[in-house]
Order: structure tokens, then sequence, then C-alpha cells
């Protein structure tokens, strides 16, 4: 298949999207960022690197129709935060419906837990319809799964503050080995897979950077800061108003999840993407690139 080098990226002002989109750039990759605010900081941070930062509405056939214009390649993001699980369904369909008259020839989604229909949980079910009806399709499409963001114990934007440190030792208990992925990693995956499509089209593949227990990761921060991570007890109740109820459901979910896995399995994931992303960063080597400038 040859490799035109141009893709249109859907949520590239969030965090997978803009991470992906950066990381093509500095491949030589031309990218067509598409947001609904082309006049947010994050769309002008991206045109200044090189992106054409377009406008488009995942609930507006029209303006999605106008982006795709010349486009074959794509990468397909939904937020269910904003969106609101039926949203999310809706918009990734319309996304799928759209690529399929544009005659796309690769499209990589981001979705999200294990590929397990009956987790419970409304934000991971909600995406494998989505996938199921892009296979009725029969787009040719790779769907990239990845563990917990290591930035959920550092950047408010993920969490309510001190949500990290407050409550997840309530859901997961200090001791429960737990895959985390960089989301500079979940970037290179995808701009992998782009670049080789015929080795990836038509692949599921679950990310998994390293596998740290939170009292692990509290060692981590505490050796590279200096000071222990600020944790004050959250009450359940009060992150439930904050955040939603869901991630308590997701959270409980996944310690029992990680039990019948086991330290072995989730190890196993690790290795085995590296074959997507050989260069993955474990908790320690992430936090010092972070805390040493971040990344670019």
């Amino acid at each position: 298949m040859s490799l035109n080098k141009q893709v249109l990226i859907f949520g590239a002002t969030g965090n997978i999207g803009g991470a992906a989109a950066r990381e093509l750039l500095k491949r030589g990759w031309q990218v067509r960022a598409v947001t609904r605010n082309p006049e947010s900081e994050k769309a002008f941070t991206l045109a200044e690197l090189g992106a054409e930062v377009v406008q488009g509405d995942m609930d507006d056939r029209d303006s999605l129709e106008k982006v795709f214009d010349c486009m074959a390649r794509l990468l397909s993001v939904q937020n269910w935060t904003s969106s609101g699980v039926e949203g999310e369904i809706r918009q990734g369909k319309l996304v799928a419906d759209v690529a399929q008259s544009a005659g796309v020839t690769h499209l990589v989604y981001g979705s999200a837990g294990t590929g397990d229909p009956h987790t419970g949980i409304p934000h991971f079910n909600n995406k494998l319809v989505v996938e199921a009806y892009m296979r009725k399709l029969g787009l040719p499409f790779s769907v990239v799964r990845p563990a917990p963001f290591m930035e959920l114990l550092s950047e408010k934007e993920f969490c309510p503050a001190l949500g990290p440190w407050g409550v997840k030792p309530k859901l997961l208990g200090w001791d429960t080995p737990t895959p985390w992925v960089a989301v500079r990693d979940i970037a290179i995956a995808i701009a992998n897979i782009f670049e080789n499509p015929d080795r990836w089209i038509g692949r599921e593949v679950e990310l998994f950077g390293d596998v740290k227990t939170l009292a692990e990761c509290r060692a981590i921060f505490t050796a590279i800061d200096g000071k222990k991570p600020l944790r004050l007890p959250l009450p359940l109740g009060l992150f439930n108003k904050m955040a939603g109820d869901e991630f308590v459901m997701m959270w409980r979910w996944m310690v029992d999840w990680m039990a019948e896995i086991g330290l072995e399995g989730l190890m196993e994931t690790v290795d085995n993407s590296r074959e997507v992303c050989p260069e993955l960063l474990d908790m320690e080597s992430w936090l010092k690139i972070k805390r040493n400038g971040g990344f670019a």
C-alpha cells in the first residue's frame, strides 16, 4: 500500500489526538487537525507546528464531508466526558459513515477498555458499538486500546484535584498491580500504525507501558520530586459529584479484572506492546522526562 503521508485527525486538540498530531508532524506528515474551535490556544499551537487546522463538528455531516476532502487516512477519537456515552456512539458512527463515503484507506480508532463486551462500563461498551459498526461498513481500520494514562497521576485536567492520590488508593488499594501508559507512547504507536498500514489494518492493540502499584508509583514520585505526592483523602461521594460515578465504577471493575489477569498477564501485554511502540516509557522514565521539561 502506498503511503502519501497525509492524515486527518479528529480530537486534535485533545490529549491523544493532540499528541498524535505532534508526533506525525515531527515525522513529516501533512496533518489536517479538526476542532470545533480553531481559535483555541491548542489549535493555534498545532497551527504553529505546521498543522492545517480546520473547523469541524462530529455531529454535523456537512462539516465532516468538507474536512475529509482529499484525505485517505484518519484518526477517529471521541470524548464521552463532553459528548456523553450516546453522543460518542453517534459521533463515532457518523465519522465512520463519512469515512466510507470518502473512500478512506486506513482509519485508526482510539478505543478504551479490553475489548470485553461484558464489563458493564458504559464508556468501554460504547466504543465496541462503534467498532462493530465500522466492521459492518467494511472499513479498513485499526483499534488502539491504551491503559490508564500515566498523566492521571499528575495532571489536574484528567481528574479533579487530589483525585489520583486521594481517591484511587480507596478504589485500587496501594498494592494492586496496575497498567499505565504515557500519552506520548500512544501517539508513537498511532504514528507507527499509520506508517505500516499493511501490518496493522484489521488488528486491535492493547497498549501498556508499565505495570506499577500505587505504592510503587508514590515511591517513584517521592524519589524524583524529593517529597511524597500531596494526598488529602477525598470522600467518594464528593468525588462522584465532581467527576461522575462512572470513574468509580471503572476503577472498581479494574481491580477484579487485574486480579484475574495477574501480574504475569499484565506484563505480557507490556511486552506485546513493544511491537507497536518499541521505545515504551516506564513510570520512572516518563516522570523524569516530564520533570525535565516535558515532551516536545
